[in-house]
């Protein structure tokens, strides 16, 4: 009776508690306590979701990962191409889809390798960091200070490359299961093998649209109708006219003065690094005893070689090792880079001891090394020194401007108080072409400058923005000419030169396409070039990932060919004219001569299956725990600001 009342009780009380957890949820306070200051949760992995309350297990997927995310595709970006692309393009093409995307996956291979139970060293983590060749210093140790520059370069924190590495440690070892030996098939291999390898031999004749010369001019109908048809095509740009200020360290040298005590200093301190060392070209003999090593220096010394004496007394005859032309840094420190370079040429008096043993050594030539005086380099060492400086007094000047600024709300009236110059641009394009289409914005910083103008509005002034070479400006968009569509009169010489070239194109085509049936009937290429005035030419053996190029044999010429059976013909269209291309020869690779290259193709095609059951292993897992995404909270996140 007594444990019945106990497991009674033990039952109200937890009934209690559930309505009690329920109520706080109800009131907010289950999100009081789920709450870790990070930001709202936008997915999640595994777990159970209770209603009111929320989720209990599994790993919360957080807005600030997704954007971290997103910005640092932002930021590769904009290192390939000098440009970063503005949120709401990158959100036109999807990247934060993207970026969302691969947190999950992260999320995911986090999830499994939890549950999994496997872990990962900080030792281990350690010594992957150190294998890396990218942190390696040039003699192949781990160096700090590179790894850490590395890392900022790429805008990753320690913390996060460090949690970055044990997760590709313990994928690896999650992912061990999938083994990549043998997996493809033997036909398989060979079948790709051989679409690989094919080689084929073509004739080729380019016919440009130039060929056709008497092309008319358009009658006014004519010109009319296809103006009307294509005006898109004439569209003027928008034109902006801005305003910018550029700060640069270059700017400030001149500014920096080093007095002439200074660079002496400078000289002094960096003397090492002017002129050439003394080199010796060195052979040397080694012993295990000053005994033998003075036997060998006193059978030299009597008429034998170095080479004779040392196998007398040492019966090597290998005893005499060549070191080569060295500088004395080039040798380990201590007695023996000391004694070698205080010896004469010839072979020395006396032997060198050193903790290897004792040293026998010839010294074959000594080029004398050759200093450089401070009168040659005292310019270079001067502008170094303000190269040096230049960049701390760049970021006060940056400051004070910044401060200015935010008194003044004016880049003008700022600049005007520092005495930074304003300089303006009238009338460029998105491009940094004027109307005539002269690039007239021009210098290290023109893309950014462009960039900042078409993203500010009329009468704004941008940010203080950062190049990718450490420079600094703000631009002013002063005034901004829409884009427009012109009148016929304004742009007649450009339709009439387009109506012509698509004539001419059209003619051209009608060549081509008697050339290639004339082919089809058995003419031959030599003699259709021959009657257009044209060359035809033999093409080098491609395989199809391959070109041709100065026999007109581009990329989509050779994946027509590929199509084409032996003596067929076929043309492929160019920007200005069409290549005819015919098949003339087939040559199959020979799997037997060709084995080694088709046993490395065997390997890189296991790799690319097991890559793939990799990818299907992870698709799996992400099946098996579930992943919930919270669209509103995700769409909230990345909503353009103007919507907000």
């Amino acid at each position: 009776m007594n444990q019945f009342r106990k497991f009674a009780r033990f039952i109200i009380l937890f009934v209690l508690f559930g309505m009690l957890i329920i109520s706080f949820a109800f009131w907010g306070i289950g999100d009081m306590l789920r709450t870790d200051g990070r930001s709202t949760e936008v997915a999640h992995v595994g777990g159970t979701r209770l209603p009111l309350y929320g989720w209990i297990g599994g790993a919360p997927i957080y807005v600030t990962e997704v954007r971290d995310q997103f910005n640092r595709q932002l930021e590769a970006i904009q290192r390939q191409t000098g440009q970063r692309p503005e949120p709401e393009q990158a959100l036109r093409f999807g990247l934060h889809v993207r970026a969302l995307e691969e947190v999950i996956q992260r999320a995911v291979l986090d999830y499994a390798i939890q549950q999994f139970g496997l872990t990962v060293s900080d030792a281990e983590v350690r010594a992957a960091i150190a294998r890396n060749p990218a942190f390696q210093s040039t003699g192949g140790s781990f160096d700090p200070l590179l790894f850490r520059n590395r890392l900022q370069q790429a805008r990753i924190g320690e913390a996060q490359f460090v949690t970055d590495t044990r997760r590709e440690i313990a994928a690896g070892q999650l992912f061990a299961v999938v083994r990549s030996d043998g997996l493809s098939p033997k036909s398989l291999r060979d079948d790709i093998f051989r679409l690989e390898s094919e080689k084929r031999i073509a004739e080729t004749v380019y016919v440009p649209d130039a060929i056709v010369v008497d092309v008319p001019k358009p009658t006014a109908e004519q010109l009319n109708s296809y103006f009307d048809a294509n005006k898109a095509k004439f569209q003027i740009p928008e034109y902006r006219a801005f305003s910018y200020v550029l700060l640069t360290a270059d700017d400030l040298l001149p500014q920096i003065a080093v007095s002439a005590e200074q660079v002496k200093q400078e000289y002094e301190a960096r003397s090492a690094e002017f002129g050439t060392p003394e080199k010796r070209d060195v052979d040397q003999a080694m012993a295990d005893s000053e005994a033998k090593a003075k036997a060998i220096i006193a059978a030299a010394a009597a008429g034998k070689s170095l080479e004779d004496a040392a196998k007398e007394v040492l019966g090597n005859a290998d005893g005499v090792i060549k070191l080569g032309p060295v500088t004395k840094k080039e040798l380990p420190p201590g007695p023996l880079a000391d004694g070698i370079f205080a010896s004469p040429e010839g072979i020395a008096p006396a032997p060198i001891q050193s903790p290897l043993g004792w040293h026998i050594v010839r010294v074959n030539k000594i080029e004398p090394g050759k200093s450089v005086s401070f009168a040659e380099v005292k310019e270079k060492l001067e502008k170094d020194m303000r190269t040096q400086q230049a960049p701390d007094l760049l970021i006060k000047l940056v400051t004070d401007f910044e401060r200015m600024l935010g008194k003044t709300q004016s880049m003008k009236t700022a600049a005007e108080d520092l005495g930074i110059k304003v300089k303006t641009y009238e009338n460029v394009d998105a491009r940094g072409m004027d109307p005539a289409g002269k690039q007239v914005v021009i210098g290290p910083a023109a893309a950014e400058l462009v960039q900042a103008a078409f993203a500010t509005r009329e009468s704004a002034e941008s940010d203080v923005l950062e190049t990718q070479r450490g420079e600094y400006f703000v631009v002013r968009t002063d005034r901004i000419t829409p884009a427009r569509i012109p009148t016929l009169s304004e742009v007649e010489p450009k339709v009439i030169e387009a109506w012509q070239n698509e004539e001419r194109r059209k003619l051209a085509d009608a060549k081509v396409k008697a050339a290639v049936e004339r082919a089809s009937a058995g003419t031959t290429l030599a003699d259709i070039a021959k009657e257009l005035g044209l060359e035809v030419r033999t093409t080098k053996a491609v395989t199809r990932f391959e070109a041709d190029a100065g026999n007109y044999l581009t990329q989509p010429v050779v994946q027509e060919l590929f199509k084409l059976a032996p003596g067929k013909t076929q043309a492929v269209r160019t920007s200005e004219g069409s290549v005819v291309v015919r098949l003339m020869q087939v040559e199959p690779p020979d799997l037997t001569k060709d084995k080694e290259a088709l046993d490395r193709f065997g390997k890189q095609l296991d790799t690319m299956m097991a890559n793939d059951l990799i990818l299907e292993l992870v698709a799996a897992l992400r099946a098996k725990y579930g992943v919930t995404v919270d669209e509103g909270a995700f769409a909230a996140a990345f909503r353009p600001q103007q919507q907000q």
